[in-house]
């Protein structure tokens, strides 16, 4: 009985009802300085900005542009070089452009750097277009200059020339020209002796009369094979026949050890 009367005395002591008010009215205070004070401030809340396009642009100057923003760059080197664009470029960034950040966000810059490999370039000669684009792609080197040639050849649609020629050595990326035949020409021409003439000048002049040549090497040795300093001594169109422009002249030539 006594406790329970002590209890009611206590609860109707108008000081410890002052005191829990006080409390009540400070943590009130305290919770709405700290939500609407300290909290946004330390946490810069409904303070963003917007991350600018630095892609394509030399590493150093977008990241002169983004510290100008409060913002910090690092720089994140691609896995794979690309040959294309200049070194240091910033191929690619995160956050994307114009993406909402808070100021200070790190920006994660893709940057090209490498060095640039070198390709040799084969021969897509006699290959049909679309297996010389492909070869060629296949190596890192690009073809998208493609020409008709001038001279007609047998075989529409397949490489006459190339440049740059095959065995050189280019930049992966590089561009490749390549010709292409046309099919035979509506015209005739006469058929010239080039025999007693070496390989390289028995091409010439039949190149000269729009006719293309081919060389066929002795079975009993190939081991000169494209010296074009041998000697033409048959050649598959008898001298003075008639044929279109473009046709094939095979051109045979003496073993080496003949000469």
């Amino acid at each position: 009985m006594k406790q329970l009367a002590s209890l009611g005395s206590l609860l109707r002591n108008p000081y410890l009802w002052g005191g829990l008010l006080v409390l009540l009215l400070v943590t009130l205070i305290g919770y709405f300085l700290v939500d609407r004070w300290l909290m946004p401030a330390y946490t810069r809340h409904g303070v963003v900005q917007y991350v600018p396009d630095v892609r394509q642009l030399p590493y150093a100057q977008a990241a002169q542009i983004l510290q100008a923003q409060g913002l910090r760059p690092e720089r994140v080197p691609a896995r794979r070089f690309r040959p294309d664009l200049p070194l240091e470029t910033v191929l690619d960034q995160a956050p994307p452009p114009q993406a909402a950040v808070k100021p200070g966000r790190r920006i994660y810059l893709t940057i090209n750097a490498g060095r640039n490999p070198m390709v040799t370039v084969p021969s897509v000669i006699g290959m049909s277009l679309r297996e010389a684009v492909n070869r060629l792609a296949a190596l890192g080197l690009r073809a998208d200059d493609l020409r008709p040639d001038t001279i007609p050849s047998p075989y529409a649609r397949t490489v006459t020339r190339q440049y740059p020629a095959p065995g050189d050595s280019v930049t992966e990326g590089s561009s490749v020209i390549l010709w292409y035949s046309t099919g035979l020409g509506e015209r005739f021409v006469t058929v010239p002796d080039v025999t007693g003439r070496t390989v390289a000048e028995a091409q010439r002049i039949l190149l000269a009369h729009r006719l293309r040549s081919v060389v066929v090497e002795p079975r009993e040795s190939t081991e000169a094979a494209g010296d074009t300093s041998r000697i033409v001594v048959r050649q598959s169109r008898e001298p003075g026949t008639q044929v279109r422009e473009g046709f094939e002249i095979r051109l045979f030539v003496a073993p080496p050890d003949t000469l």
